[in-house]
Order: C-alpha cells, then structure tokens, then sequence
C-alpha cells in the first residue's frame, strides 16, 4: 500500500467513531513461512521505512508524542517478569500491543490518540503495519 493509501486509510480511521477500547486497521500484512528469517528481515526493514514516511504527514496534523517502547508495560502486565510482583491491569488497548509490538508511535489529534505500529512480537508468522485509534490514554 503506498503512502497515500496509508494516510487515507488512517484519516477514515480516526474519522470513525469508537467504540469499546478503539478502533484497528491494518495498513500492511505478510504471512512468513518460517524457513526463511531473511524474507521476514528484508519486510521488517521496508516496512519500517514505510512507518518514517508517514511520520513527516502526520506530524503536520498532530501533535507527536514520539516511539513509546512497550517492554515496560508487557512486563507490568505481567507481575515486573521473572515472577516479581503482582501483575498490574493494563488497559485494553495497550495490554494487546505490548504482546504484538515492542513499540508504537503517537499522536494526540485532540480527542483520541492514533497509534502506530509494526507487529514485530508476533514473529515469524505474521507481519504487520498496524494504525489504532483509542480514548484510553497510554500507560
């Protein structure tokens, strides 16, 4: 998908009301046969290219909050890993990402947030570039 259809896909996204925790396109998917880690490595890499295009649009609209890494907040969920500790609740939808992605991109657009983000934790099956709009401030 070019970033033209990228960016129109997001503006009909955050264009939809919400309801529940947000809302979720996919902006990009490839399936991986598992015998080949450089097909899945060569994807990575385009479509991490294709996320830092759409930053400079984006960042004209709305007010960048940066990457925000989500390792914290997947050990958090957990109980601090390792067993330490109590899990704490994390809101839907950042407890889902932090199991598909190890960091998002955000943007507050006034009444929501849209997010970004390259499902890198669901490897080697599955790929995707991922666009979310949410109420529900990050953790």
């Amino acid at each position: 998908m070019s970033s033209a259809r990228q960016l129109h896909a997001i503006d009909q996204l955050c264009a939809r009301p919400l309801r529940g925790h947000g809302a979720l396109t996919e902006l990009r998917r490839t399936d991986f046969d598992e015998t080949d880690p450089g097909e899945y490595e060569e994807r990575c890499e385009q479509y991490e290219a294709e996320l830092a295009a759409l930053h400079r649009p984006l960042n004209r609209r709305w007010e960048a909050h940066g990457p925000m890494g989500l390792q914290g907040v997947l050990l958090r969920g957990a109980g601090g890993g390792y067993g330490e500790g109590e899990p704490e609740e994390i809101p839907e939808p950042w407890h889902g990402l932090s199991w598909a992605a190890s960091s998002v991109d955000l943007w507050h657009t006034g009444d929501r947030w849209l997010v970004l983000a390259l499902t890198d934790r669901e490897r080697p099956r599955l790929l995707r570039l991922i666009a979310l709009t949410t109420h529900v401030d990050p953790p």
